[in-house]
Parts: structure tokens; sequence; C-alpha cells
């Protein structure tokens, strides 16, 4: 399976560090408008090698599906992380959603992609506030044929241990515990005119401040938020 995929994106796309590039980036510290202009084409270019890997992975998810799953090259994750967002795979360094309805949350598939287009938007709209201290990764939603798929970077975080804040099975469970991260959701509601509310089902002091099926991790390799 591994040499099906190497032939399909090649070996250095699947070996390449997406998020670990895009994070060295941001952090290089930049004095003049030359080092500006430098720093600025290279996170260009890092994009642009992104999204064109990311869209050759996105049109074989929607090519494979016209064959038994059991030909599949890319085959789904057997533990499905998260509850909403689809069917979860990964190919090298990327997390990738297929935006379809296979749960019956949203009604329909259609209803499902405008929810996978949705989180692009909300993504970029937080990033726009720039933040200091929090963090994203690099993400993208192709549309091919009639399908949408999400497609993230993956980052260095365990969804079991690292989770501290929002919900990542659909509101059965809450957490809300770091004291940092906690900070910086609460100034992304204030910037954006949101209201901490209660949870259904939940007692009455556990309020967030963003919707419950949002995910704040802390990472234990890096220590990002």
């Amino acid at each position: 399976m591994l040499q099906a995929l190497v032939a399909l994106f090649g070996a250095a796309n699947l070996r390449r560090m997406w998020n670990g590039e895009l994070q060295r980036l941001y952090d290089k510290p930049v004095f003049n408008p030359h080092e500006i202009k430098e720093a600025n084409n290279e996170k260009d270019k890092l994009l642009q090698d992104f999204a064109s890997f990311s869209a050759a992975v996105a049109q074989e998810l929607v090519a494979q599906l016209s064959k038994p799953r059991a030909q599949w090259k890319i085959q789904p994750l057997r533990e499905q992380l998260g509850f909403a967002g689809g069917e979860k795979f990964i190919v090298g360094q990327l997390f990738c959603k297929f935006a379809r309805d296979d749960k019956n949350i949203y009604g329909s598939n259609e209803l499902a992609i405008k929810m996978a287009k949705n989180e692009i938007r909300n993504a970029n709209a937080v990033l726009q506030l720039g933040i200091f201290q929090l963090h994203f990764s690099l993400t993208a939603c192709h549309r091919v044929q009639g399908h949408a798929v999400v497609t993230t970077a993956i980052i260095p975080i365990d969804p079991r241990q690292s989770l501290v804040y929002g919900s990542n099975d659909g509101g059965r469970s809450i957490v809300r515990r770091n004291t940092v991260m906690i900070d910086l959701v609460e100034r992304v509601a204030s910037s954006l005119g949101l209201l901490s509310h209660a949870l259904r089902g939940h007692k009455p002091e556990m309020k967030l401040s963003i919707g419950a099926d949002c995910e704040g991790h802390v990472s234990s390799e890096d220590g990002r938020h």
C-alpha cells in the first residue's frame, strides 16, 4: 500500500513535515524589508506546495469511490477521530476529512459540504485576528466532482491527552481545563462578538465561548496552543 501511495504522490511529499515547516517560518525573526519579503516568499512557496499535494490527495479520495472499498489505495482510519466531519484518512503528514453525511448528522451530503466550507471560513476569521500564542496548521478544502475534502497538515498532538478545550465526541463530554487556552478562546470570542453559553446536558457552570465541537489542544511536543 505504501508503494502505491509513493507512486501517486511521491516519497518527498509523503515525508514532508508540513506543519513543522509552517511553524518555523512564522517563528523566524525578521528585521528589515528584505527579510520580510524573503520570509513571505517562503510562506507562499510552502502554501503552493501544500495546496498542490493536498489537491492530489483529495482527487484520489474521490476517484476511488467508484471502486470496491477493499481496492482503495487510501484506506480510512480504523479508529475514526472525532464524531462529525465525515470519514477520516491519513496520507503521509496529511489528515483528511471526506465531507459526507456518513453519520446522518446534517441531513444531506450538501449540508456536510457547507459545514466543511464554513470550517475554512471560521479558521480564516480567527487567523485574521492575529492573536499571539494561538496556532493553526495548514488547511485547505478541495471541491472535486461535487464532493469536498478538508485536508490539514498533521500537528503534534494526541487527541486523547492534548485536548484542553471543547469536545471531540460530538458534545457528549466537554473539556475546559487550561487557563492559557481559556484566555485565548475568550479573546477570540470577544473580538468576534461571541458570548459564552451553557451546554444542554451539562452543568450550568460549564460554559464555552465557541462551538462545543471546536477543539483546543496543547502539544506536549512543542508546547503550542
